[in-house]
This record gives C-alpha cells, structure tokens and sequence, in this order.
C-alpha cells in the first residue's frame, strides 16, 4: 500500500523518528472541517498500520523459534522502545479527535470507531504505560517456557504436539505412556508457569485498578468492547451449555467406552478411533497439507481457493512442528501490506486439516476487509472472527475426500470435527467460568487455583477418569495458553460456534449465498456492531436457549449419521 503520511524510509527502531511523527499528528493544528478531520484520522492508521506490522513480523519471527536470540531481542526492543510511545500518543490523539467540532459529521463512517475511542479514553492512565510493556515481557517469559518443552521418546526428542499424535494409537499402553509423558512434561515446569501466572495477574488487576476499574472484568470487558453482552450473559451461556450440551458429551462419551468395551475411560482414551481402525494419515508434510487445503477450497468458493493459493505461492503459512517452535496455532495480519500469515504445530494427524481450514478461514477475513480504510476496522472482534474460522472447519469437512478418497476414512474424518464441536462447548465454559471466578478473587493462592479448577472441572465432568492423576487434572488448565496470553479471550469461541453453525446450516441450503452473505459480513472489518455484522452474515448474535437448543440438535444428528 503506498503511503501518504509515513516517510518510506523510517526507522522504525527509532523512538525519536517514530515519537516526531505521532507528535506532528498531535500538535499540528487541524481545519474545523471535516476533509481535515478524515485525512488526519487516515494518517493515523497509516503510522498504526506500519508499526503493527512490525510488530507481528517480529512476533512471528520469535514464535517460529523461540531459541533464536535475535529474534527475541527484536520484538522486545520493539515492545519496549515503540509500544509505550504508541500508547502515550494515542491519548493524546484520542483526547484531540473527540474534541474535533466536526466529529460528528463523520458518524456514519466512524461511528463504530469513536465509540471505542472513548472507551479507551476512560480507561487510559499514564501509569499503566510500563505496566503493559511488562506484560509483554512476561508474555516473552512464558513462550519461552512453552517452546522449551519436549519429550524422548524412543531415542527421540519429540515436541508434546508430535506426542499427541501417539494418543490416536489402538495400542492403549502407546496412549497412555504418550499422554503420561505429555502431562508429566507440563508438570515439570507447574510451579514456573504458576509464578508466570501470578506475575500476569497481579499487573492485569494493578492495570485495572489503575484504570479506574472495580476489577480486571470490569476493565477486560470495557477494553475488549464487549456492548453487547454481559458477565451474566455469560453465566447464563455456561448454565445452557451444561443444561443442553453437557449431557450429549456424556452420551458421546458413553458410547466410545461401549464401544472400546472400556469399564471407565481415562483421558488417552478420548482421541483414538473407538472401532480400533488404523489412525488416520492424511498428509506426508506440510506442503501437502496446504496444497490439497487448497484444492478444498477451490471445489467451494473460487475466492477462498484463489486467497489461499495466494498464501501458499508468498510462503505466508508455516505449518510444522519442531524443536524451538512456540506451541498452538494463529492467524495474524500484517497490517500495512495486507496480508495475513498463518501459525501452527502440523504434526501429520486429521486434526492438523481443520486447524489450517479454521485458520483459513481467519485468512479470508483478512483479505476481504483489505479495503477498510482505518486500522481499527482491521481489528475485528473475536465474536465475529471465529465464525470466520469455525464456519470454515464445518464447511470444509464437506470435501475431506481430498485428504480422504476412502468414503470411510471421509466419514471418520466429519466425525471427528463434529465431535470436536460438542467437546468445545463444554470446555468453553470451564475456561471462562475459571477465568471470571480467578478474577473475583485477587489475592486467591495456588491452592486455590487448583480447588477452583476442580470445581469447575467437576461440574462438567463428561465421564472421563482422572482416578490417581489428580496432580495433573488440578493443573490441566495450565495447558490452555489463552489464560496466560489473551484473558476473557475464550467465551468468543463458544458464541462463535453458534454463529458457524448457523453458516454451515446456510451452506447446506445454499453454498453460494452462503459465501457470499458471510464474506460481505467479513468486508466490514469491524465497522458496524457485532450483532449488524451477524447479521449480515445471516445469523444471530443470540446465545440464548431458543437458539442454542436446534443448533445443537442439527449438529448431534449429523453426528448420529456418521457414527
């Protein structure tokens, strides 16, 4: 993109260079018209959009190796040096935009975006300038711990992604002694990641505080401009989740162990094949795993086959695990070329094929909202992103027989992501139930961690047996990186699903207009209100029974069908 404001050749590196740019938009006059207002509001997302893809490239390239030094350095300088003069200019530019006597002459366009502006307002506090470079330093902390993690195995160091793998096993004793060392790995480094933890949380609630906030809920939700829904919105979510979802876990659950004629089922038992088929092997490398993504996506919409063709020839995807590598999966933009990357661990199993259509999915959102003209309506809310990314998963199994050309493997495939779709209700609401009850209690201890979490995870016990791994049951929740990372991102997830599956059942009336209705919602970027771009997307932003209960039914049937 050609730039209009930002010089070509700045030193992005420079905190003087960068701090005269944001203080020429903060101090130069601006003409009481609206033109004036709009263009100086442009050239503002353009010095944001550079920097945010600096950002990203370095955070990408210290994710893809943890173990490289300079990489690491990079992105923390950058946080540093660059992030604490953003934020203290961004006020400053905040304060001068609401006080612009044509403002309001640019609602229909920027209606959304002010909104958030006097959010932010509200809640910023010089204070907190230090305390969010700190974050992210902790933020480095932790990803070193997690990238650092492996195991041997068979004269082998093996990532706990590759691991994961040997739980899709027949042989029940290859299952366990995996997911043994898996979870005894993740306790080794327990007490380093409680005091990752603790360090994370006491900044959060002192960022809060700092904000002018009873709590750090009260503070996320204003921060993530949560309008439209509530804590108790979310309370409720949880009770309808184990009211009418819960007990279709336990039934699924319930037939695996028939079927596995198992007395109890413990948890190396829930990802095998229940009938002792061969584990499925869908892909040789990650080359082939994005080409025949691609092939997927091409038979279903020539728009998403072209974006996805376009990621595979400028090497915007890195798919496989290895030593060093940060673990988990994401999709992030580079802002300022407009371009997205994807991250993740592919270690040659099925679920690899729905995390690269989920993030995917995330992809086309990028490229679709390419043309909004401010980087705030570049960043999307997680409500309407994952409905992106879900949709995809759900849509894209329709033609798994690109991976699978047996119609059993095909069958066994669908199973597995509609599986999936039940287990992730549930687990939805453990994590943000844990989370909201973590921080009503600021001055909660380890212990009490873990007697929370086993609370939580006894209200949503499905029928698996943690019988003597009770050490790693009160410490799972440490594997769930969005706690560490991105708190209260996870409820998103869950009202996501909902949005997908009113997507997939669109696609199965109507492929095209299905696409077409999804992808105009997703070229909005986040200029409208969450329940206007559902809207769009011709769903409902709605999480109540009346449309929890026939979303799930249609998903549990065609559950029933495969299995």
């Amino acid at each position: 993109m050609s730039r209009m404001f930002v010089p070509e050749n700045l030193n992005v590196d420079s905190p003087n260079e960068v701090e005269t740019l944001y203080k020429q938009l903060a101090e130069t006059p601006l003409e009481n018209t609206v033109s004036a207002l709009r263009e100086w509001i442009l050239c503002i997302s353009e010095l944001d959009s550079v920097l945010s893809e600096v950002s990203a490239r370095r955070y990408v390239a210290m994710t893809c190796n943890t173990k490289d030094p300079e990489a690491a350095k990079a992105y923390e300088e950058f946080v540093e040096n660059i992030a604490p003069i953003q934020q203290k200019y961004h006020d400053l530019l905040n304060k001068k935009m609401i006080a612009h006597p044509s403002l309001n002459e640019l609602n229909d366009e920027f209606g959304v975006y002010f909104r958030s502006v006097k959010v932010s307002l509200d809640l910023f506090n010089e204070k907190n300038i230090p305390l969010e470079t700190e974050v992210q330093k902790e933020l480095q902390a932790y990803q070193k711990i997690t990238g650092s993690m492996s195991v041997m195995h068979n004269g082998e160091e093996k990532t706990l992604q590759q691991m994961s793998n040997l739980l899709e096993s027949n042989d029940r004793e290859i299952r366990k002694e995996a997911w043994e060392k898996i979870q005894n790995r993740r306790l080794q480094d327990k007490d380093k990641l409680n005091e990752a933890f603790d360090k994370l949380f006491k900044l959060r609630n002192t960022i809060a505080k700092n904000a002018g906030c009873n709590d750090f809920i009260e503070y996320i939700y204003k921060a993530k401009n949560r309008f439209d829904y509530s804590p108790k919105d979310c309370y409720a979510f949880h009770e309808t989740i184990e009211k009418l979802i819960l007990p279709l876990q336990k039934k699924m659950y319930e037939t695996r162990k028939k079927q596995m004629n198992l007395s109890v089922l413990c948890p190396w038992d829930v990802s095998c094949d229940a009938l002792f088929r061969a584990p499925l092997s869908p892909y040789k490398d990650g080359n082939e795993l994005i080409e025949k993504c691609a092939r997927i996506f091409e038979k279903l919409d020539s728009r998403a086959g072209a974006w996805l063709r376009q990621m595979q020839t400028e090497k915007l995807i890195d798919p496989e695990s290895r030593l060093g590598k940060a673990p988990g999966g994401y999709q992030i933009g580079f802002d300022e070329s407009r371009r997205p990357f994807i991250f993740m661990n592919a270690a040659g199993s099925d679920r690899d094929i729905y995390t690269l259509l989920h993030e995917s999915g995330h992809s086309f959102h990028q490229f679709c909202m390419a043309n909004q003209p401010i980087s705030a309506y570049r960043d999307i809310p997680s409500e309407i992103a994952e409905v992106a990314s879900m949709s995809m998963e759900l849509i894209g199994a329709s033609q798994i027989q690109e991976f699978y050309p047996n119609s059993e493997d095909a069958a066994r495939s669908r199973q597995g992501v509609l599986e999936d779709v039940i287990w992730l209700f549930p687990w939805v609401a453990c994590i943000d139930s844990f989370q909201h009850e973590l921080y009503k209690r600021e001055n909660h201890t380890v212990k009490d961690r873990e007697e929370i979490w086993l609370s939580i995870m006894n209200r949503y016990d499905a029928g698996v047996d943690y019988s003597g791994y009770e050490n790693i049951l009160a410490n799972l929740w440490q594997k769930q990186l969005h706690l560490f990372e991105c708190p209260f991102y996870y409820i998103e997830y869950g009202i996501a699903e909902l949005g997908a599956l009113q997507v997939w059942n669109n696609f199965r009336e109507n492929p095209k207009k299905a696409f077409d209705m999804l992808f105009e919602a997703e070229s909005l970027g986040s200029s409208r209100p969450l329940p206007e771009l559902f809207n769009k997307a011709g769903i409902k932003f709605d999480f109540s029974p009346k449309t929890v209960e026939p979303l799930v039914q249609a998903i549990w049937d065609e559950y029933e069908k495969t299995n």
